[in-house]
This record gives structure tokens, sequence and C-alpha cells, in this order.
């Protein structure tokens, strides 16, 4: 069904899929805390990160803002294709190494470019007609011995019609979702994949474990049954509380991975893998996640560090995920702390900024510690990005004679404000007070 596109009304398909996809999200590698490889968010994205080569290269197919940004933790060669420019100067600014405007069916590389070629959520919104030729392209452009990767989303026969039986109105209302013109079976995918590689093995995935976001979606938009009283508990959740059940499935989802366990068939999503050469685990390939962790080295007496971009920090839960406001800060809510060492530190300087309203007439309180000691207080009565310098005390700048010292970073505001309670449209529920970036740490 190639017209479906006409069918669905959709006519700038780069813009279907930004308007849809883009959320200025921050995924470069360097902003990644170790703790999100349990998030169920990334899912997928660890386990591709576990079956990647350090120092290989990698084509990201379909690679919109760069979920799969992480790979640079790795040394990989990162590249990616999608249709949208804005996407893809995203992807670019989460650090991918290329990244173009392509079709699938007619890739701009040479013939065995890359020892990787991935896709999340790709393979649904490729036309019938046009499968078999991305799937040529994606042999093409693999090396010999390469690997394949897919997370491909299946279509449900048991709550849906094929394509072909569904009412133009059905059709339509189904296709402009998430713009899925090529839904199939999972049975079908892999039949699809064999016909290509010697080697293909496939696993059915989110049986169990969804995110909160994506049970809500799932049975407002697809109509899957889950039970009403579930559904209205997760409508309920705070951002706090939504972030608590993504961990836990998340860490659910791993754990069926590394224990290979094998999961009843659904309709909803698969794992793919596909070579031409035996590609031995279908998880934990090249399990290494030592640079996910904090890097325990001491900063020489003569250099100073960007503790926002530098796996030498531990942020702490007190802190959001980075965001580009621009430019790339992280709010906090009414208290947080930074963890790192240092061979001597004498100065701390940072860029901070507030969205609180009423703040002329109601200035907000900070305090700034270190290893507990208050070192300044502030009030904060203006809008705007403000540069701070504050010097350390030399009676808490003893670690010039020792290798190392720990020191604790914290900032406590004395309120917070919640977005969505002055714009109702929002549905930012967090407890925020400032944003705070270009956090630097001075010998």
């Amino acid at each position: 069904m190639s017209n479906l596109y006409d069918i669905a009304g959709i006519e700038d398909v780069a813009g279907f899929y930004r308007d849809r996809f883009f959320t200025g999200g921050v995924l470069e590698a360097a902003f990644f805390d170790s703790i999100n490889r349990f998030d169920i968010q990334y899912a997928r994205t660890m386990w591709v990160y576990d079956n990647v080569r350090r120092g290989s290269s990698v084509l990201d197919l379909g690679c919109g803002e760069g979920m799969l940004a992480l790979l640079k933790r790795k040394g990989v060669m990162l590249t990616g294709v999608d249709l949208s420019p804005e996407l893809l100067t995203a992807a670019r600014r989460n650090g991918y190494d290329c990244a173009s405007v392509a079709t699938l069916t007619a890739l701009p590389f040479p013939d065995s470019s890359f020892d990787y070629v991935v896709s999340l959520d790709v393979m649904g919104h490729v036309a019938f007609d046009d499968k078999d030729r991305v799937l040529a392209e994606i042999k093409r452009v693999l090396r010999p011995d390469g690997v394949t990767m897919h997370g491909i989303e299946c279509l449900d026969r048991e709550l849906h019609q094929d394509y072909d039986k569904m009412s133009e109105e059905q059709l339509r209302h189904f296709v402009n979702i998430d713009g899925h013109i090529g839904l199939e079976d999972d049975d079908k995918h892999a039949s699809r994949f064999r016909s290509f590689f010697s080697h293909v093995q496939s696993e059915p995935r989110y049986t169990l474990c969804l995110s909160s976001t994506e049970f809500l979606k799932q049975a407002d938009e697809y109509g899957v049954p889950f039970e009403a009283d579930f559904l209205d508990y997760l409508r309920g959740l705070s951002f706090t509380e939504r972030r608590a059940f993504d961990m836990a499935m998340g860490y659910v989802f791993g754990k069926i991975s590394d224990l290979g366990i094998r999961l009843p068939k659904s309709g909803l999503y698969m794992f793919l893998k596909a070579s031409e050469a035996p590609f031995g685990p279908f998880y934990n390939a090249h399990r290494d996640r030592s640079d996910l962790f904090r890097a325990a080295t001491g900063l020489l007496p003569s250099q100073s560090i960007s503790l926002d971009r530098s796996s030498c920090a531990d942020f702490d839960s007190g802190w959001y995920a980075a965001n580009d406001l621009p430019p790339i800060a992280r709010w906090m809510g009414r208290r947080a702390g930074i963890r790192f060492e240092a061979s001597s530190l004498s100065k701390l300087s940072f860029d901070l900024t507030t969205h609180m309203p009423n703040l002329i007439s109601n200035p907000l309180g900070l305090e700034f510690f270190l290893n507990g000691e208050r070192l300044a207080a502030i009030s904060l009565f203006t809008y705007g990005w403000l540069r701070m310098e504050i010097s350390v005390p030399h009676t808490l700048n003893q670690a010039a004679i020792r290798p190392s010292e720990k020191f604790e970073f914290e900032i406590r505001a004395d309120r917070t404000w919640q977005p969505r309670a002055y714009d109702q449209t929002s549905a930012d529920d967090r407890q925020l007070s400032i944003a705070v970036c270009n956090i630097e740490a001075r010998a």
C-alpha cells in the first residue's frame, strides 16, 4: 500500500515525523547519568549499547534526535540518516559524527561501510512496497561480518485488522497516530530478514514492561485493553512517581534480557538481529558498561573542569535531566548536590536562571554549600542568566596535601514552583527552582 500517506492526508512526510518526535531532548553521551541504564525509556538504547563492539562504526536509520548518542561512550563512529533536517540538527548536537538527509531505499554510502546498521521504531514506518529495498540497502552497506539490529513495532492482530481490511476512516486514524504505514506481525518481519541474511534471531519484547506514558498511549490510541483502574492510577502519578515507575519497569526489562527469559509472543514489539555471519549472544554480545560510571580520577592542580559534561561528577536525585533551554542546563528541585573528586579546589563558577513567577516582589533565596559548609547566599530577583563565582575557603581546600579529596557541592532554594500550576496546557508537574549550567571546578 504505497498510497497510505495520501489516504492519511500527509503531504509533508518529514514535517509529520518532526512534529511528532522532536522533543528538544538532550541525548548527548556526556549528559547520560549512569542510573538511566535502568530507565525503560533507554531499554532499546541499552540493548544496542550492550551489543555493539567498542570502536566500531554504526549507521542509525531514522536516527531522529539521536537516541543512540550514548554509543559515543564506547568510541563508536556514529552516523545517522533521517528525512527531517531539524531532527538531524538535533542528532549532530547530541554527538553524531555525521547526520544527513536520506531515504532508506537509497543510502548515500559505499558498499561494506558499517560494522552495524541499527534502527529503532523505523520498519513500521516503511511502506510495504519499499521494505525489501530497504533490507537490500542494509545488506549492501553492512560489512560481510557485520550485524544489523532493529527494534520493530508490530501489528497486533488480536486488536487490529490488516490494513487492507480497515475502512478508510480507520486507516486514516491508525496511520495518523505515529505514521505507521507498514506494520506487520513479528513472523512476517522475521521472514523478510531471512530472505536476505543467513542468520536471523528475534525476541518478543515489551510483553510485560512499558513506560507509564506508553501504557496510556497504547490504551488511548491503539485500544489495548489494560485494566481501567490501572490506567487511572497511571494518570494520577506525579513526575517523580512516573520516573520511579519507569525505573522499575526498566530494571525488570533488563533482568529479563540478562537471564535469557523467553517472553510469550506479543503483537506490540520485537527485537531482531541479523547477519551473514554467526553473531553470538542475542543480548550482551559486547557488554562493557565501565564508561557509564563516574571516573574516580582526581584533577591535576593546574586544571579546571566542567562538571556538566564530565564523568568525574555525580548529580544526585535533586536534579532533573538536562534540557536545552538554551543553553543546555539542568533544572533542580528544592535542593540538589554534585559529588566529585579533585586534587585541589579554589573556586566554583556556574550560570543559573529561573522562570519562577513573581520574582521581583518575592525574591528567590539560594544558599550554596561545600561539604556541608555554607559558602554563599543570595536573593534572586531578576530574570535571565546570572554568572556566579564562589571562592573556596582554605579550610575546605586541604586536598592539596592529599592525592585527592571528595567534595559535595550543594545548592538549596527556599521554594519551588510547578509550571503546570501557571500554564494549564503544560504537562510539566515538576517542582522547580533554578536551572544551572557551565559548572566549573577550578583547581
